[in-house]
């Protein structure tokens, strides 16, 4: 398996990699009549979301989408440049209604990197948790000291070795980004 290319977010300028999430609202495809496919072995869901904080409202600003047809035109926009299978939707100001938690990570700890699924909060460097109502901004906390407690602490144990239940119950876990 693969690790998952993460959705990012663009808070305060910088770019994060969404990392954590728990409310509804995030962009799907689904939700506007696109059939995706995995567009590689690196992102099995079939697209890739940008979104940007522009004062306190969350915007999809851009979304690559593993489409049959590249050049599908999408919120009346064409996909240009070069993405990670198909050319990206760029230039995107489409608001976003969610409500809840989203966890962004800069400056990953490459030596925590696993082969699967999406990284947990806890292997970067900087993590803030952005809380929204109806796609506005209410909260912004910093998580970084929380992340480098996890970071230092010695690994939990693990469970007894069951190799089938093990197995799918950590592959489920990395492939979620649920963070409560």
């Amino acid at each position: 398996m693969t690790g998952q290319i993460n959705d990012r977010v663009v808070y305060e300028g910088e770019t994060y990699s969404l990392v954590g999430e728990d409310g509804e609202g995030l962009f799907d495809p689904a939700d506007h009549g696109l059939e995706v496919r995995p567009l590689s072995t690196a992102c099995w869901r079939g697209f890739i979301a940008e979104y940007t904080v522009v004062g306190d409202r969350l915007l999809l600003t851009e979304v690559e989408l593993g489409l049959e047809d590249p050049d599908t035109e999408v919120f009346g926009v064409r996909p240009r440049g070069r993405g990670h299978g198909n050319p990206p939707h760029t230039g995107l100001e489409i608001p976003v209604d969610f409500t809840g938690g989203l966890l962004i990570g800069r400056d990953f700890v490459r030596d925590l990197y696993v082969h699967m699924g999406f990284q947990a909060a806890w292997k970067y460097e900087r993590v803030h948790e952005l809380t929204f109502e109806n796609g506005r901004l209410v909260g912004s906390v910093d998580r970084s000291e929380e992340a480098a407690r996890e970071r230092a602490a010695p690994p939990p144990e693990r469970p007894a070795f069951d190799a089938r239940g093990f197995a799918l119950e950590w592959i489920n876990q990395t492939f979620s980004r649920r963070y409560r």
